[in-house]
């Protein structure tokens, strides 16, 4: 094979010369495609029913400065639904939060939601609620006494 040619394998351009043995990869599980006999799909986490229920709560918190946002993540990443306060806080940290809430909800699959979003209030109040906690709005607005 010229230099030529081996640089030209090395970059893609043209098809590789595979010189291996294709039965050592359809016996290694970590090789293994769906059509294959060593595939095995991954288990699905269920709960036993051996494992208590969780109840998450709610977590009424006012926020000022950055450095309270261990005040929101901690609550959530346990599985509590955390409701937020922002009115006292400067606009530009009140941006921060609000991007690090809606981080926390996409990694651990929560939602967000705003609880002040056509109220005539000066208020600004978020709540952030875990993927599988059933909690309403209505019970989030209670826990920030916007009813």
């Amino acid at each position: 094979m010229s230099f030529i040619d081996r640089t030209k394998e090395f970059f893609g351009l043209q098809p590789m010369d595979m010189d291996h043995d294709d039965a050592y990869y359809e016996d290694d599980a970590r090789y293994a495609t769906a059509g294959s006999a060593a595939y095995q799909p991954r288990p699905s986490y269920e709960r036993t029913p051996a494992e208590p229920e969780f109840a998450p709560t709610i977590v009424p918190i006012s926020l000022t400065t950055y450095n309270d946002a261990p005040k929101i993540g901690e609550p959530f990443r346990d599985g509590d639904a955390v409701v937020f306060e922002l009115t006292d806080a400067e606009k530009s940290a009140a941006k921060r939060f609000i991007d690090f809430a809606a981080g926390l909800c996409f990694a651990l699959r929560g939602r967000m939601v705003d609880l002040t979003k056509g109220l005539d209030t000066e208020r600004r109040v978020f709540a952030i609620v875990p993927e599988r906690a059933n909690i309403s709005t209505l019970e989030l607005e209670r826990a920030a006494q916007l009813r």
